[in-house]
This record gives C-alpha cells, structure tokens and sequence, in this order.
C-alpha cells in the first residue's frame, strides 16, 4: 500500500495571520517561514509577510502567492527612527487590516509587535516561535515581553520547550512544543533520481555514500565526521563522505580531510538547488552537531527518502531519531562513538534499509508539513483564547 502525508484540508476556520522574521539571508528560520506559509495558504488561511525590504521572505511571498509587508527595519540595537518607523508602520498594518494572529520570529519582530499593542491595540493576538537556545535574561523586560504581551509561545522542539518552562521569564503554561514539517511527497525514495545523482557524482554500485547537508560550520561537527571515516575505513574501503552546503570552514575542513588521510573519500558538493535529488546519493545520512540544532530539516527529509540517519544527541535532535530505530545517536562531541556506528551502518545493508523504513513511517506520522500547519493553527486559537481572557480581565 503506497503511503501518502495528510490531507491538506482545513479542519479550523479561515484566519488572518501576519507573520514576520528579521532575516534577510536563507536558512533553517526562513525554511520555517516558507514551510509554514505554503501549509497554511493551502488550509485557505490569509497571511501576510511582514520583513525587511531586502529579504528573501519578499520573494518567497511572491512566489507562494501571499501578501507581503517588506517596509520593516527590525534594527539590532536601539535605533530610535528605526524602530519609531517600525512601530508606526506595524501599527498602521494592525488598524487597517486587524489580523488575528500576530506570529513573529525573532527578537527584533518581537519587540516591534510588543511596542505596537501598547496605547490602545492591547487585543491584537501576539505568539512568538522560538527557534534556538540562546540564553535569554531574567530581567525585567524580558518579564514584560514574555509575560504579559505575549500570548503564546511555540518552541521548536520539547528540549526548548523545558528550558524556557523553568524560566522565570516565561509562562510554561502558554507554550507548546511543536517540530516543523517537511514535504514527505517531495523527498519520498525515488530510484531513478537515485541514480542520476549518483552517475552525476560518480559514485558506483559498490560505493556506501554517507552524507551531510548542513551549512560548514563549527556546529555541525563536521571533524568529528572526518575523524570517525577515518577511523572506519580500514573496515569499510567502499565508504564515500558527501559534503553539501557551504561555509566559512570549507577550506579548514579540505585540508583536515588531507591532514587525515581521508580526501579521495571525501567530496565537496556545495551548494545545490532541488535537494530532493541529491540526498538520494545517500546511503547513510549523517548530522554530528555539538551547538544549535532543535528540529533539522535536513535529518526529517533524508529520513522521508527512507535513508537511515546518524546524528548527535544535541538539543532536539533525539526527539527526531530514536537510538536503534530510525538510525544511530551518539554523544555530541565525541569521535570513537560515531565511529562505531558509522561502522555498523556501513557493514549492515539490511539494517540501513530497515531504519529508512522506519524513519518515513515516522516522518509520516509527526513531521509532515501538513501536522506542522494542523498544530500550529491549533497554537494560534489558543493564544487568541489568551488574549481574549486578557482583554475581558
């Protein structure tokens, strides 16, 4: 029986979300925004983009085919003009088109939406996502943004999520966990791609591809990846490393491969558009982070292409893969670990195919883009549930 993600149909009703992010450059937080966006627009939700005049957010509004707010500063520091302007312009954005939900992403946004509710707009719903683990101080302000002007929060992941619970700043009875999705249909197995990624890249039948996608940086753990291939070699000679993504540690990480041993085993693919296709080279699919990661896009689609992950056990990455599942976990940080697995994956073809398996199953059944969008609109009728209880009061 062929599976297939949930069905895109609306179980809530039509809303007017306003949604903002200071970025102006890709990455995981826009990849959430575009995500988010394209679910909700296909659920027969309105919603407007509100970002920076130079941000690719400006061109992903256009080509999803929302509305789109791009005259904001989100200015770090205290720029008074700046943020004057923002206030006005948001404040102007509420009365004129009085949006349900209120959802920003950043500090930056955050504070302008804040500002804006103050004098007279206190019952515009306010829900902030948090996408990382930066440290945030118990101060005062912090109480006042967290606590009283906003509404809800979404954490991208449980480990986020119980952090911030215990902290004096925040409420842990307004927030919710909630991973975000990937398009299952999109990045499902698909051999013929399979071997025109592979021909392309000149990896034979007999070659066991493991693969990371994450930009080149220290976070990622890429040496600990270089240092465990290298480890695993003698045992395993047909092991290939796939390097795709960019990043300041590129030429670090070209000399560490040759420092090593290891570089007719390694190739730096780069940047690539459509990676739906490339991932398909994988055999083995591998994210060794020590900082950042919460909830990767990368691990959730190489698992929706059935092929078995190797990560870390940093931040939210455990509530994606299950050590002996879906794939292999292993401490952060650490090389004899990862080698050992990554060994054991190289030598087992059957338990590979089996935790692919497993890992679609899942994504299936928690990190489709269609759960993504059903649990967050769940979230917003909660925190316009708050902020009505907040406006009676």
């Amino acid at each position: 029986m062929q599976d297939s993600p949930a069905s895109p149909r609306c179980a809530h009703p039509p809303m007017h979300i306003l949604i903002t992010d200071p970025h102006t450059d890709g990455g995981g937080q826009v990849r959430y925004i575009q995500s988010l966006v394209r679910e909700l627009l296909l659920r027969g939700h309105r919603v407007t983009i509100g970002c920076r005049a130079n941000s690719i957010l400006a061109t992903i509004a256009a080509d999803l085919g929302c509305e789109c707010l791009p005259r904001f500063h989100f200015a770090r520091g205290l720029r008074l003009k700046k943020w004057y302007e923002d206030i006005r312009t948001m404040r102007a954005f509420l009365r004129s088109s009085r949006p349900d939900v209120v959802h920003v992403n950043g500090s930056q946004d955050h504070w302008v939406a804040a500002l804006s509710k103050c004098g007279g707009l206190g019952s515009t719903c306010l829900l902030r996502s948090r996408h990382n683990t930066y440290v945030v101080k118990d101060n005062l302000t912090n109480r006042w943004l967290n606590r009283r002007m906003t509404d809800f929060q979404i954490c991208v992941c449980d480990m986020v999520r119980r952090d911030l619970a215990a902290h004096a700043a925040f409420d842990g009875a307004r927030m919710v966990a909630i991973h975000n999705g990937v398009d299952a249909e999109t990045y499902r197995p698909q051999a013929e791609l399979r071997a025109q990624a592979r021909n392309e890249l000149g990896y034979g039948p007999e070659d066991v591809v493991c693969g990371i996608a994450a930009r080149l940086v220290k976070a990622k753990g890429h040496t600990y990846l270089f240092q465990a291939l290298a480890e695993c070699l003698p045992q395993a000679p047909h092991a290939k490393l796939l390097i795709l993504g960019q990043g300041a540690l590129e030429d670090a990480l070209r000399q560490e491969a040759k420092s090593l041993g290891i570089e007719e085993y390694v190739q730096f693919g780069g940047f690539r558009d459509h990676m739906e296709k490339w991932i398909q080279a994988f055999d083995i699919g591998v994210l060794p982070s020590i900082d950042c990661d919460t909830s990767s896009f990368s691990l959730k689609e190489q698992m929706a292409a059935e092929i078995p992950v190797l990560t870390s056990d940093y931040g939210g990455l455990t509530e994606i893969v299950e050590e002996g599942v879906e794939g292999r976990v292993v401490p952060h940080g650490t090389v004899k670990p990862l080698a050992t697995a990554l060994t054991d994956l190289l030598l087992d073809v059957d338990e590979r195919r089996a935790m692919g398996k497993r890992g679609r199953q899942r994504v299936l059944r928690e990190f489709t883009g269609a759960v993504f969008a059903e649990r967050t609109v769940t979230a917003y009728e909660r925190a316009r549930e708050i902020a009505s209880e907040h406006t009676s009061s």
